[in-house]
């Protein structure tokens, strides 16, 4: 499996599906995923929203390089490094990485 990502420090669900931010993305759940993981902090670069593409070689944002992967059938993992998956808004933080 490619790493999409490995998250430094906390990755609570509000990392993975922030309260906030998701609001703006309402309706599909496909939408909603927009969110993923946006505000984890990638362990690469420090920065949040901003990973690598093994497709592309570029800095991309999270939920699009996700969704470049499965568009390439390319199976993807997350490393959390700590709380990964604690809080309490687990509906959307388990259904986003599905789309």
């Amino acid at each position: 499996l490619q790493l999409l990502i490995k998250v430094k420090g906390k990755c609570t669900t509000d990392h993975i599906s922030a309260a906030g931010p998701w609001l703006k993305f309402r309706g599909h759940l496909n939408n909603i995923s927009n969110n993923f993981l946006i505000t984890a902090i990638n362990a690469e670069n420090g920065e949040m929203n901003s990973i690598k593409s093994a497709v592309s070689g570029e800095f991309c944002a999270v939920p699009a390089t996700a969704r470049e992967y499965k568009s390439n059938g390319i199976g993807w993992v997350v490393v959390g490094d700590e709380n990964y998956g604690e809080g309490s808004s687990r509906e959307h933080a388990a259904l986003e990485p599905r789309h």
